[in-house]
């Protein structure tokens, strides 16, 4: 994927599901950032700072949700994904992390089995299509809030 459409999805996705639009209980005082062509915010790792494309912080400046878009499935995604979850809180119903993975769409399935085999905790799994302008997301699976599924 080309780095404009990736910031372009990174964007959409920040902007109309950090929170939803209309969503009357997103907690006061988070923060939705991107790290798309400008860096804002990192998370640390065992090999120094990483910085997942949306991260959400709680009302303390810590990053509680983090989302990654993903137009392949490989051993880095899989990465960066068990570092975000092991990051983020589990402040849902499930009692999952709170990382969302946006793939390509026609990856979730493929995403999903990695996810599973690597034994990551997730909240949910999305696909995510660029039809001209505009950027498409489809829920895939849900394993956090059911709010979230849409």
């Amino acid at each position: 994927m080309q780095k404009d459409d990736q910031d372009r999805v990174i964007t959409y996705i920040a902007a109309n599901r950090f929170p939803f639009p209309g969503q009357t209980d997103w907690p006061e005082g988070y923060q939705t950032l991107t790290n798309g062509t400008k860096r804002t915010h990192p998370v640390e790792g065992p090999d120094g700072p990483h910085w997942p494309d949306i991260v959400i912080l709680n009302e303390k400046g810590e990053p509680c949700r983090l989302g990654e878009v993903e137009d392949k499935v490989d051993d880095e995604a899989i990465a960066r994904w068990k570092l975000c979850s092991d990051v983020t809180d589990t402040m849902n119903e499930t009692g999952v992390k709170n990382l969302f993975v946006y793939v390509r769409k026609g990856l979730a399935a493929e995403a999903l089995a990695a996810l599973d085999s690597n034994a990551i905790s997730f909240a949910g799994l999305r696909e995510y299509e660029i039809a001209g302008d505009d950027v498409k997301v489809t829920p895939y699976l849900t394993r956090g809030d059911r709010y979230d599924h849409q």
